[in-house]
């Protein structure tokens, strides 16, 4: 099994979201992953699991809402 990790720029396409958005997540507790001194990383399941227990949606497949 292989295991799907994105950075930002990739977890922003994937997602469909802004990069101010992406920040906004963050902030409000979105898991992300970082080795010392490196950018962070993200894990799409991981992600999408956050963005459905924080009460956002998926809206035609494209954009996340509350």
């Amino acid at each position: 099994m292989q295991m799907i990790i994105l950075n930002g720029k990739q977890l922003c396409r994937t997602f469909n979201i802004s990069t101010t958005l992406l920040y906004k997540f963050r902030k409000s507790g979105m898991p992300y992953h970082q080795l010392a001194g490196g950018r962070p990383y993200y894990l799409p399941d991981e992600v999408e699991k956050w963005l459905r227990q924080a009460g956002y949606h998926q809206e035609v497949k494209t954009v996340w809402s509350k």
